[in-house]
């Protein structure tokens, strides 16, 4: 595997992290849900061609002109940084899905065999408490899943702004091969 090494001034790394801050405040995970009926990307889902609708989306808009006249160098390092997080992301998704869903699901089902109708019984008899837990057992994954979905989001779009530079490699992925 190639290391990608950017050779950078002193003011570079400031910069490089307020390019990073501004880009991924263009994609909150709160605005995913509304943004899936109202973008053009989202009605994009369609079909064979994902990109175009993508290409015109608000924060793809935003995102160009934020990287307008930054250099290739520069690029370089957020299109690197917008990988690392990618990578955390699903890091901590396997987790939560792991400790969310699998270990209390599993629980469940064995305090559900165990126990039999007294766990019906209980569920019953503490309706409030059984629907926060499931609640949050359910809303935590989700919000993970959305942040992942946002983090490939601006992998993509900083994907569509390094190919339309001409910039190679062409995708943040081939950044990591050999």
């Amino acid at each position: 595997m190639n290391d990608v090494r950017v050779e950078r001034e002193p003011g570079e790394t400031a910069e490089l992290w307020r390019l990073w801050s501004a880009l991924h405040r263009l994609f909150p995970t709160w605005a995913l849900i509304p943004e899936s009926f109202v973008t053009p990307g989202a009605w994009g889902y369609v079909g064979l061609d994902f990109i175009s609708g993508f290409r015109r989306n608000p924060s793809t808009l935003k995102a160009f002109a934020l990287f307008d006249g930054v250099s290739d160098a520069l690029f370089d390092g957020v299109t690197a940084m917008a990988a690392l997080n990618a990578r955390r992301q699903d890091q901590l998704l396997r987790v939560v899905i792991v400790g969310y869903l699998t270990v209390p699901l599993s629980v469940l089902a064995l305090a559900a065999e165990l126990a039999g109708a007294s766990l019906l019984t209980f569920v019953k008899a503490h309706q409030s408490i059984t629907l926060w837990i499931a609640l949050t057992l359910t809303l935590a994954p989700l919000g993970y899943m959305m942040s992942t979905w946002r983090s490939k989001q601006l992998i993509g779009v900083l994907d569509l702004i390094r190919i339309e530079r001409q910039q190679q490699p062409y995708t943040a992925l081939e950044l990591r091969e050999d």
